[in-house]
């Protein structure tokens, strides 16, 4: 891929739908213009199909970016991507590719005939004393990518690549927060908890975990997506309080043990700090309660931490409740500038 000047980032998420376009300024990123639009009809009915939503996303470009763009990244999740772990011999990339190619069917439950793949390999400081390595299998259904990408084609878009949530995430850290130092990137969503250590600007080890209560998402949709749709604020009840309780502590639990298996990996590396992404990170109170029980920072990620916003953006009311949900589509745009 040919490096280009401007790029749009599209995450197409399970409650929104976010997209960033970038624009390389004398070797700096200016933001050029976002859109994010809620995928549902109100907080408590999620209606739409995935094609529905893909169909509603065109659109959206076409109605935000003047002129719309003709050429996007788009980063896929939820329930259609299947990311796994595998601890495997060292071996070549050429190798790599060629024994999954062939033995696909024993990591994924899937039929391998209709679906895609990649293999990430983390670049983690030390091998196994086995002389094994840790890889990350990412897996999606053939004609959920088609159907995405025929979404695009048909309204006159083409998509440069495919990505993501986790890597556009490390992408988009690493370039806002550097290189430098280890950082725990704790994505948050209905989907559950997506985690990734991120070393030297490199992920080491990714983790994906359900929530344990079904309920979580009627919960926070009613907090977070009320305030989207209505001048009202949600008033949250007596019993809401208990659960949201649970939330909390049950975040705070597997963060912890995110925390503590990065420590069994490695005695040496220093946290710098952990990064909150995803809607359900504006939990009120969230982030001081995770610091007070890790006894590290804990925020919430700036995606725009070392890009130009433009004034008139950053007095927008809607940018400023959208910044912390654009994430991962700034990530994708953030590849596409940047791509060799």
């Amino acid at each position: 891929m040919r490096k280009i000047q401007h790029a749009t980032g599209v995450d197409v998420g399970s409650r929104f739908i976010k997209s960033v376009m970038l624009q390389t300024r004398q070797s700096c990123l200016t933001l050029k213009g976002f859109a994010i639009e809620s995928v549902v009809s109100n907080p408590y009915d999620d209606c739409r199909s995935d094609r529905q939503k893909g169909s509603h996303l065109v659109h959206l470009l076409r109605d935000q970016f003047n002129p719309s763009p003709e050429i996007v990244g788009i980063s896929v999740s939820g329930p259609q991507v299947l990311l796994k772990n595998l601890t495997l011999p060292v071996m070549t990339e050429k190798d790599l590719r060629e024994h999954l190619g062939l033995e696909l069917d024993r990591y994924i439950p899937l039929d391998v005939q209709n679906v895609v793949w990649d293999v990430y390999r983390h670049k983690a400081p030390v091998l196994f004393a086995d002389e094994k390595q840790e890889h990350s299998l990412v897996v999606a259904k053939k004609n959920f990518i088609e159907d995405r990408i025929q979404q695009f084609e048909h309204h006159g878009m083409k998509v440069r690549f495919v990505d993501v949530d986790i890597l556009a995430l490390v992408n988009m850290v690493a370039y806002n927060y550097g290189d430098e130092g280890t950082w725990i990137i704790v994505h948050l969503g209905p989907a559950g908890i997506l985690s990734v250590i991120m070393e030297a600007g490199d992920p080491v080890n990714i983790r994906q975990v359900s929530y344990e209560a079904e309920w979580y998402g009627g919960l926070l949709d009613r907090m977070l997506l009320a305030p989207e749709t209505s001048d009202e604020t949600y008033k949250i009840g007596a019993s809401e309080t208990l659960l949201l309780k649970q939330f909390v502590e049950e975040t705070t639990d597997q963060v912890l043990e995110i925390v503590k298996h990065f420590s069994d990996m490695s005695e040496k590396a220093v946290v710098s700090g952990v990064l909150l992404s995803g809607g359900y990170s504006r939990v009120e109170g969230l982030p001081a309660r995770l610091a007070d029980v890790l006894k590290m920072s804990v925020s919430l990620v700036d995606p725009f931490k070392k890009i130009t916003v433009p004034p008139a953006m950053q007095q927008d009311s809607r940018f400023q409740k959208a910044s912390p949900l654009l994430g991962v589509a700034v990530g994708v745009a953030i590849r596409g500038v940047r791509a060799p």
